[in-house]
This record gives C-alpha cells, sequence and structure tokens, in this order.
C-alpha cells in the first residue's frame, strides 16, 4: 500500500467508504438501465471522486483506494 505519511488510516478507510458506496449505486443504476442519464451520471460522480482523491493523495493513493473498492465491492460480472 502507498499511503503518505499525511493520510492515516483513517483517511483512507473514508476515501474506500465513500468509493464503494458510489460503485454500488452505479451498479445498481446501470443494472436498471445501462444508457440512462441516471446510469451516466453516477458513472462520473466515479469517475470524479477518482480524479480528485488522486489531485489531493497523489496516484498510489487513487491506486489503493480503487483495488480496495474492487475488493470490497459485491461481486459482478462487469469490469468496472
Amino acid at each position: 500500500m502507498h499511503t503518505p505519511e499525511r493520510n492515516d488510516l483513517g483517511t483512507l478507510k473514508h476515501l474506500v467508504k465513500q468509493g464503494g458506496f458510489l460503485l454500488k449505486l452505479h451498479l445498481a443504476e446501470f443494472a436498471k438501465d445501462p444508457t440512462s442519464h441516471a446510469t451516466e451520471s453516477s458513472r462520473s460522480n466515479l469517475m470524479a471522486v477518482r480524479h480528485t482523491v488522486k489531485q489531493v493523495y497523489g496516484s498510489a493513493v487513487e491506486i489503493d483506494v480503487a483495488d480496495l473498492v474492487k475488493l470490497t465491492a459485491p461481486a459482478t460480472g462487469e469490469n468496472n
């Protein structure tokens, strides 16, 4: 894991929790209608959070958060 000193474990857990929540919302919208505005909006939210994490904490933490979110996400057939 690449957590920098300024990023404590609590912050990392919070980022993973929030990322997981947004992924869960996206998967629910995708299951309803893959081409809907709500699905696109939820995807945009995921991308925005990932970009923000990268800008604030750096690329290594961005990757760690994304990897941990994927590990804790419900199993689906979709590659995210």
